[in-house]
C-alpha cells in the first residue's frame, strides 16, 4: 500500500476537512517530500505537509489549487529567541511559503494552511483551529504577495534565486537555526 493510501486509512480520512486536520497534526520539521514527511522523518515543512495534503485530496478526488506567497518572519507575531531575531536583521528577505485552496460547501475557494502543528501555538504560531469546518479560509502566516494556481516548486525556486547572496546566506543560517529551535520545543 502506498504512503498516501496508508495515511488516509490510518487516519480515517474521507473528506477535505478530515485530510486537512490529519495533516495539520504532523509536526513541523525538515521533511520536504511526501516520503520524508510520512516515512523517514515524520515531520514536514510547509512544502512537505502541503504535498501530503494535496496527494490526500487527489486520492479522494477533491479539487484543490496550490498557492505560493511570501511573508516576513519578523511580522508573524512569533516569540523567537534572541539568536533568531538577530539573524532576521542581518539581511531581511521575503520568505517563500505555500499552501492550498479547496472549495467550501458554497463552491467558493478558501485558503487552507496547515504548516504549524498545535503545540507551536503557545509560541505565537497560527495553527488550524480545532473547530475548523472547511467553510472559511485559514492562513498560518501574514502574507505579502501571493500567486494562485501556480507551480509551487518552480515559483519557490524563482523566489530563492531572486535573493542577494547576503540574503541567501542569512536565509540558510536562519532556517537551520529555526529548525533546531523548533526541535528543542518538542
Amino acid at each position: 500500500m502506498d504512503l498516501i493510501k496508508d495515511f488516509i486509512e490510518r487516519n480515517n480520512i474521507g473528506s477535505a476537512v478530515s485530510a486537512t486536520k490529519a495533516v495539520a497534526e504532523i509536526p513541523w520539521g525538515k521533511g520536504r517530500t511526501i516520503e520524508e514527511v510520512l516515512q523517514e522523518k515524520g515531520v514536514g515543512t510547509c512544502t512537505g505537509k502541503h504535498l501530503v495534503l494535496q496527494e490526500c485530496l487527489e486520492e479522494l478526488g477533491i479539487e484543490f489549487r496550490p498557492i505560493v506567497c511570501t511573508f516576513k518572519w519578523e511580522d508573524q507575531g512569533i516569540s523567537f529567541p534572541d539568536n533568531l531575531l538577530s539573524l532576521l536583521k542581518i539581511a531581511p528577505w521575503e520568505h517563500g511559503h505555500n499552501f492550498v485552496q479547496i472549495k467550501n460547501s458554497n463552491d467558493e475557494w478558501i485558503d487552507v494552511d496547515i504548516t504549524w502543528d498545535p503545540p507551536l501555538e503557545s509560541y505565537g504560531f497560527k495553527v488550524l483551529p480545532t473547530d475548523w469546518d472547511g467553510q472559511t479560509s485559514f492562513l498560518g502566516v501574514k502574507t505579502i504577495t501571493r500567486w494562485d494556481g501556480i507551480d509551487m516548486k518552480q515559483k519557490k525556486k524563482e523566489l530563492i534565486e531572486g535573493l542577494s547572496e547576503e540574503q541567501e546566506i542569512a536565509r540558510e543560517e536562519f532556517l537551520n537555526s529555526f529548525i533546531d529551535w523548533i526541535a528543542s520545543l518538542r
